[in-house]
């Protein structure tokens, strides 16, 4: 499900970026880029004290995870295999996967499989509690 995301603007040439510019970048709040490092290990900004500085390569990969996420619909766990497997065709100068290919096919696949495990226990639990107040 693709979601119409907002313009972002250019990134500026400086070296570095304080969280509160970094989350102007990505159109995303502070505690979203928070949040994304511990979910996402590309996302590494420099840690200056108690201050992050986040450098042009992170706001590029923030920006991605938002298009995945936000603009795209992935779970987090599919858009970090994504991210991973985007990064590593890169690294390795490999042609990146176009959406609706095989590996993203399958990281689909086990995401519905994932989901469909957890709709399964909702419901029968749901189904004691309903037991339970029945008798």
């Amino acid at each position: 499900m693709k979601k119409k995301l907002a313009a972002l603007p250019e990134i500026p040439n400086k070296r570095y970026f304080p969280i509160r510019e970094a989350s102007d970048l990505c159109g995303v709040k502070d505690y979203v880029l928070r949040f994304w490092e511990k979910e996402f290990s590309q996302l590494r900004p420099l840690k200056r004290g108690a201050h992050r500085a986040y450098r042009k390569k992170d706001i590029e990969i923030a920006r991605r995870i938002r298009e995945l996420v936000h603009g795209e619909g992935y779970k987090l766990s599919a858009a970090r295999q994504i991210l991973t497997q985007e990064l590593e065709a890169l690294k390795n100068n490999k042609p990146v996967q176009e959406p609706g290919a095989p590996a993203e096919l399958k990281i689909s696949r086990e995401a519905v499989t994932a989901d469909i495990g957890e709709l399964e226990e909702i419901i029968s639990n749901l189904e004691k509690i309903a037991d339970f107040l029945h008798t």
